[in-house]
């Protein structure tokens, strides 16, 4: 369905090419009964044209973004305040010894009943302590058979404690939590996560699964420590799933580079148009567009137009910034019909041989002999 709407839009704006004494924005539409076949009339379309704006309009919706769902990291302090300690578990392997007495010396395993079994003393249960937690609660438990004992133990293997991260990542890891503490950013690299890379298969972005609860990370904010609280701690049993990265901007018309893009944060429209090079013989340069959803309406569509006809316009381009999921659509102008039939029959025959810098020049001769 958002295909099809996305191809209505297309559809809209080609007319406007068609048809440029547009200069207001059409008439809204609201929908109140939504149907399961949705058309051009159900949806509100804005025209937004960005030269006309004032630099307080322009970062009004450079500031206006889609409202996510409220559990970031950022705002909990049992996250990002975490430190971290190992916690002993199923598997783990402690070695046990008392100074002057060597009842108790060894080496023991805890059981899947999270219990080791000590000498005369019986059972006792340590998984989900911490060491120190274990070593109090053993001492407390073991000073009823011996007089003042002098406790020590140590981890000899570390089995229980483990963290995952899954999803969108080069590779799928399991990490073997020990005594040293993990961060977010050291996981990530040990997953492969490279985040210069653009790959569209990998992602940026996914959720901490934590004790139940479900938090929103990103890894490109941790590894440019644009928030410190992003790189936090892992934790026993923690599950980090990262997201196919949605943040695209699809670019697509008269330019050299159509296609996807994953900028950095504050990419701007003229950076992206300079980025996927705009083709200067077939662009319509009065007509940039930007497709937005507007997230706060349902089928509401904001469109921004760009004339950079005059260059000194890119200045208001550079103002402009993009947005995850936006649509840059650079329609061309009347003469490209003309052009691109040329184009065919120039492999076919040697025709036009003689004409070649008839043809080369006829961009610039037609441009200055037709209006739009």
């Amino acid at each position: 369905m958002k295909f099809l709407i996305f191809l209505i839009i297309i559809a809209f704006l080609n007319s406007c090419i068609q048809n440029p004494g547009i200069n207001k924005n059409p008439k809204k539409r609201n929908s109140k009964n939504i149907s399961l076949e949705n058309t051009i009339n159900d949806i509100e379309t804005n025209i937004i044209f960005l030269n006309q704006l004032t630099d307080n309009q322009i970062e009004f919706y450079n500031k206006r973004k889609m409202q996510e769902f409220d559990h970031k990291i950022k705002k909990f302090e049992n996250i990002y305040n975490y430190k971290y300690k190992y916690i002993l578990g199923t598997s783990d392997s402690i070695s046990v010894s008392l100074s002057d007495i060597e009842d108790l010396n060894g080496i023991y395993i805890i059981d899947q009943d999270g219990e080791i079994d000590l000498p005369f003393v019986g059972k006792a249960k340590i998984s989900d302590l911490s060491l120190n937690e274990a070593k109090k609660f053993l001492h407390k438990k073991i000073k009823k058979y011996y007089k003042n004992p002098d406790l020590q133990i140590k981890v000899e293997q570390y089995n229980s404690s483990k963290a995952y991260i899954v999803g969108a990542i080069k590779t799928q890891t399991t990490l073997n939590l020990n005594q040293e503490p993990v961060r977010l950013i050291e996981a990530a690299i040990s997953a492969g996560f490279n985040p210069g890379s653009g790959n569209k298969n990998f992602g940026t972005k996914g959720i901490l699964r934590r004790n139940n609860s479900v938090y929103k990370i990103n890894l490109e904010n941790a590894f440019k420590n644009i928030d410190d609280k992003e790189n936090f701690y892992l934790k026993k049993d923690d599950v980090i799933f990262i997201d196919r990265n949605s943040d695209a901007i699809h670019v697509f018309g008269e330019v050299t580079k159509p296609g996807t893009y994953y900028p950095n944060i504050g990419y701007s429209l003229t950076e992206l148009i300079s980025t996927s090079g705009l083709n200067q013989l077939t662009a319509n340069a009065k007509r940039i567009y930007v497709i937005r959803e507007n997230y706060n309406k349902f089928l509401s569509v904001n469109i921004f137009q760009l004339n950079i006809e005059d260059p000194i316009n890119l200045i208001v381009g550079r103002k402009f910034n993009l947005q995850s999921k936006d649509i840059v659509f650079v329609p061309a102008a009347k003469i490209v019909k003309w052009n691109r039939t040329i184009s065919l029959l120039l492999p076919q025959t040697d025709l036009f041989k003689s004409y070649n810098p008839i043809i080369q020049e006829g961009a610039k001769f037609e441009s200055s002999n037709q209006t739009e």
